[in-house]
């Protein structure tokens, strides 16, 4: 699909990586906005994992790299859990996701680093944030109105080596059992940035030089492939 499409055509895409925990919370907000909008359940697919329930659209539980690589190259939005691979293969493809993070606390990870990576990149501008179905509900309304809000653009590069350094950043700390210091701020340590509140703000264009958001609709015009970050960020998934 190329240029803009309209809001009867976008495709959805779901995904909850590779992480071995369901995630049934998020599966269940979508199922419970597809209740209230049945016309748009044929413009969903959800890679669903290992989750309980079952949505009422096509939903894998999961894909190979192939498998997975068309069909978000088939979507218009994203919505995935909190991971940085998932997130880095959205911005790959120019999208701003929509992302929910895991809570330990209902068994969907090992710990909170989700919500700590989540919140930080929300404030920036460079994920959609959704912590309770409203707010879900409500971005994926905001998405049907204008899905410009939900791309960005970038030299293609550019994009590609920031996603494989970001994984290789990440790869290590997410796997830590969390204490110091939240996530954000381990990964900017270990890249030597500067803390936010430094003389030098805190900015995503440290790990994506050239990003930015965007309201064109041209939706491959800068995508490269997802690949590299993705097997940079395989073992985050499964924590």
């Amino acid at each position: 699909m190329t240029g803009a499409a309209s809001p009867d055509a976008l495709r959805f895409v779901v995904t909850v990586g590779t992480d071995h925990h369901p995630f049934d919370r998020l599966i269940g907000w979508v199922n419970d906005w597809l209740g209230q909008h049945p016309e748009r359940i044929p413009a969903f697919v959800v890679q669903r994992g290992p989750a309980s329930i079952e949505p009422p659209c096509p939903a894998p539980r999961f894909l190979g790299a192939a498998q997975l690589d068309a069909l978000l190259d088939g979507a218009d939005v994203m919505i995935c859990h909190g991971g940085p691979g998932s997130i880095a293969d959205a911005w790959a493809r120019g999208h701003v996701p929509i992302a929910v993070p895991r809570l330990r606390r209902y068994g969907e990870v090992v710990d909170d680093h989700q919500v700590d990576f989540c919140t930080k990149l929300a404030e920036l501008g460079w994920i959609r944030l959704a912590q309770e179905p409203a707010a879900l509900a409500r971005l994926l309304d905001e998405a049907i109105s204008d899905r410009t809000q939900f791309r960005m653009s970038g030299p293609t590069a550019d994009v590609d080596a920031a996603v494989a350094r970001f994984g290789s950043l990440v790869e290590e700390l997410v796997a830590r059992p969390r204490g110091r210091r939240p996530l954000f701020r381990r990964v900017r340590a270990r890249a030597g940035l500067p803390e936010a509140g430094a003389s030098s703000p805190a900015s995503m264009t440290d790990f994506v030089p050239g990003l930015a958001p965007v309201t064109s609709t041209n939706r491959h015009a800068s995508r490269p492939s997802a690949s590299a970050g993705r097997a940079e960020m395989a073992n985050e998934e499964q924590g």
